[in-house]
């Protein structure tokens, strides 16, 4: 289905109509990553991601008692425009249900935090498409810990011919609130990946051996970090499901 607009992904996703990721719908708009938990740990992990600004870019709040956020999406609700959450519990092994309606409380914060599709495509529009990827891989990078939360970074692993590497290093380094440039260039040793070629979920993946691998912090970790906290309940964004905004990605362009 061909989409014209955010909102019109977003609606689709809340009937359940949208048969791929929604960020990957209607390329060119900023996509967010999204984790709800009980007010009562909303300032320790909003100063988590504040120390950790580099893969959790906090772009607004929604406080307990809304689930719309007007500055970034028209109509919105949380608890059914992503397409698919995860429902984590106590750090079990998460859930997944298409909307959160019946577990949604007015006591829940909601995180948005920017993710790295949201520059997607306007690096194929430049002519970047990366030769592969994107896909998540785990690192062995701590992040800055605070309070209870803590954890291991993740990253988003794509690879791109070398002519064209360094200037999407710099291109994406412009949008810092889709965690900016890359943390490095084929350096998985230095970032502690034990697999070098299996990705978060544990499949198998081949690069294309001409190819430079670029890695961005990526939005997954502060889910992880919630779910190691083992939270009574938390509410988070299916990985690759992130909820596309009515914001232009190239609009948060920053010299």
């Amino acid at each position: 289905m061909t989409y014209s607009s955010p909102l019109q992904v977003r609606l689709a996703c809340r009937e359940n109509k949208v048969d791929t990721f929604a960020s990957r719908a209607l390329p060119g708009y900023l996509c967010v990553n999204v984790v709800m938990m009980d007010q009562q740990y909303a300032e320790e992990f909003e100063a988590f991601c504040r120390a950790n600004s580099k893969p959790c870019p906090l772009l607004a709040m929604i406080p307990a008692g809304r689930t719309d956020c007007p500055e970034l999406a028209e109509q919105l609700d949380i608890r059914t425009d992503l397409g698919s959450y995860d429902v984590l519990r106590n750090g079990e092994v998460p859930e997944r249900t298409q909307d959160v309606m019946g577990l949604h409380t007015d006591r829940m914060v909601s995180f948005l935090i920017g993710s790295s599709v949201s520059f997607d495509g306007l690096l194929a529009e430049m002519g970047y498409k990366p030769a592969f990827g994107p896909t998540i891989q785990m690192t062995d990078v701590d992040c800055e810990p605070v309070g209870r939360f803590r954890g291991k970074m993740a990253v988003t692993i794509r690879s791109f011919a070398p002519d064209v590497t360094d200037k999407v290093w710099a291109y994406t380094g412009h949008f810092p609130q889709c965690h900016g440039e890359p943390m490095g260039k084929n350096n998985w040793k230095e970032l502690g990946i034990e697999h070098l070629d299996v990705n978060f979920s544990g499949q198998q993946f081949e690069v294309p051996s001409d190819t430079d691998r670029l890695y961005w912090a990526c939005g997954v970790t502060p889910s992880l970090v919630a779910q190691q906290a083992k939270l009574p309940l938390v509410l988070s964004y299916t990985p690759g499901h992130a909820m596309i905004t009515d914001i232009p990605t190239d609009s948060l362009y920053q010299d």
